[in-house]
This record gives structure tokens, sequence and C-alpha cells, in this order.
């Protein structure tokens, strides 16, 4: 009997170190992803069968470490694959500034996968699902862009390191589900406020008080130009959107067109004057814009609504901008400056 004790007395020894060991590894892997953040293939074997939590939101699900250190290397590979040279560029993510850029893209990508799980989120509470027919076409469909199967999956290889099934879940499926969902916001969208809008303010430029058309842009047009009178500059046809080319090469200098609709907005134009530049038709115009609501800002709007939790060290999650941000107020400031910073790196345009 004592034997006998003493033998499930091993065994549960045995079984309590063990489950200590484990313990102690799975610890171990948890504060080196998320404490740590440390990258070696290790690390990364780990992730590769452990799905940790990287991202939750909150009804639209998870996006796990792996996801996101997959598209780091992707990303990576798709730079260092390029011979930037011959067009006088360079990259080097070796350095300190390159693996704080590098970082940069991370979020980007972050970013998007969250987008992507958001958009697929919406168009499923809308009714829209993708059956493996429709996507199976919209992948043929790809495949035919790049001339032939073979062609693709050995760009996919070279460039990012993917099999043509990662470049279905990754590239065709999230943008299947975003035209949908921005189909469905346009058929639905009421732009009888920015309709009544643009007509009031082309009365007051056209009807009987005759008001000033650069004080009424300066006062009421939506975007940038609003802030000289509405002023556009020089411009060539193609240049403008295809709605406004049409409309202001057909007017004579001096006149002010009816509102005119296009996928950005209404616009009131005014042509100040035409030329000829180079042999190149130009017009010089001003416009009073009305905006209209766009997808993307309705898709902004909705993604707030969104409780997002953020497992990993280095972000955090905005909530008023509806974005994943740096945490640290260093990074944030690096990543502002990056453009004016980083001349001649592909990596940052």
């Amino acid at each position: 009997m004592p034997k006998e004790k003493s033998r499930k007395h091993k065994i549960w020894l045995i079984v309590g170190v063990a489950a200590g060991a484990i313990f102690v590894f799975l610890l171990f892997l948890i504060l080196g992803v998320y404490k740590f953040n440390w990258n070696n293939r290790i690390f990364a074997s780990f992730t590769k069968i452990v799905p940790f939590p990287a991202l939750y939101m909150h009804g639209a699900g998870t996006i796990s470490v792996n996801e996101i250190k997959s598209d780091d290397a992707a990303i990576k590979k798709f730079y260092e694959s390029q011979d930037f040279e011959k067009i006088g560029m360079r990259i080097d993510f070796s350095t300190e500034q390159g693996q704080k850029r590098l970082r940069v893209k991370e979020k980007e990508i972050i970013n998007k996968l969250v987008e992507n799980k958001i958009i697929e989120d919406l168009a499923r509470q809308r009714g829209m699902t993708l059956t493996d027919a429709t996507v199976a076409a919209e992948l043929e469909s790809n495949i035919q862009q790049f001339g032939n199967k073979d062609n693709l999956m050995s760009d996919l290889a070279r460039l990012y390191g993917w099999t043509l099934e990662d470049f279905k879940q990754k590239v065709v499926k999230p943008e299947m589900y975003s035209k949908k969902l921005a189909e469905t916001f346009a058929n639905g969208l009421d732009t009888s406020a920015e309709r009544a809008k643009v007509e009031s303010l082309y009365n007051r430029i056209a009807g009987k008080s005759k008001e000033d058309f650069a004080k009424v842009a300066r006062e009421n047009s939506d975007g940038q130009s609003a802030e000289n009178g509405g002023e556009l500059g020089w411009s060539s046809k193609d240049q403008l959107i295809s709605e406004v080319g049409d409309k202001v090469f057909s007017m004579k200098a001096g006149e002010i067109s009816q509102p005119v609709e296009s996928a950005l907005g209404f616009h009131i134009l005014k042509l100040v004057e035409k030329k000829t530049d180079n042999g190149k038709d130009m017009v010089h115009i001003a416009q009073i814009f009305v905006k209209k609501p766009t997808y993307g800002d309705w898709l902004r709007e909705q993604m707030k609504k969104y409780s997002v939790s953020v497992f990993l060290k280095d972000y955090q999650w905005n909530k008023d901008n509806a974005q994943v941000e740096f945490s640290d107020p260093a990074m944030r400031t690096f990543e502002q400056n990056l453009p004016a910073n980083s001349e001649g790196d592909p990596s940052v345009f």
C-alpha cells in the first residue's frame, strides 16, 4: 500500500511539474508577444500555431498576431525585392530609422485589417454574403488580368511570398465586400439637403441680389478652395473631374454655370479665362462646392461605433479617428514628420 501511494505521488508530482513547465512556457510566450514584441523565428513559429489575439473588434471579430506578422513579412519582401536604385531611390530597413519606418508600415497594415473586418461585419449585417462561386469568379477575373494563373502565382510568390489562396483571402474577398458595401451606400444615399443648399447658393449669385461669387464661395464652399474665394487656378481638361471638365470647356469667359453634379458633390462653376498653352487648351476656373456624403466618411462614422480592444503594447485605439495609433508620442511624432524626413525612400510614399 505505501508503494502504491508513493507511485501515485510521483505521478502527480510529474504532472504538476509538467503543468508548471507548460504554464511557465506559455507565460514566456505571452510576455514575448505582448510585452517585449519579440519577433525571432521561434516566436514566429509559435504565433502561427497559437492564435494570439492582437485586437478584438466587439461584434466584428479578432485579428491575430500571426495575421499582422504575416502581412509585415509580405510588405517587407515587396520593398526589398524591388531594384529602386535604377530610379535613384533607396530603401534600408536595417537601420534604427528603417525599423521605425517598418513600424509605421505595420500600423498601416493593422488599420487595413481592422477596416476589412468591420466592412465584412457591416456587409453581413445588411445581408451581403459571398459564395465560393462568386469569389472564385472574381479570382479568375484577376488571373486574366495577369495573363494566366502561372504569371499571377509567380508574381505573388516573388513580390510577397504569397500563394494564390493568400491573395484570395487578403485581397480579393476584402475588395469584394468593400465594393458591395459601397454600392449599397450609394444606392441609399440621400443628397436632398446638399442639393437644396447648392440651389440656394446659386440663387444668391445668379438671382436678383447678384452676390459676389468669391464672397459666397469663401463663406459657404466646402474644400480648401474656399479660402481663396473658390479659385482653382489653371487646369487642362484631363486634370478635372469629367463632369466639371465637360462643363467648363463648353462655357464662355465670365460665365457661371448652374449646379453640376459629380461623384464628389455639387459644383457651381465660374470660367474666369481660357487659353492655349503649348497646344493644350487650359481654363482658369473658380467654384462653389457643396460636398456629398462619401462612402469613406460614412464608413469612418460606422467604425467609430465599434469598441476595439488592442492587446499589443505599442498601439492603442483612437475612437475619435476610428483607427489604431502608436501609444508612444515619440512614434506619433516620427510618423507625422516621416514624409519630410524620408525623401527618396519609396516605402514612405
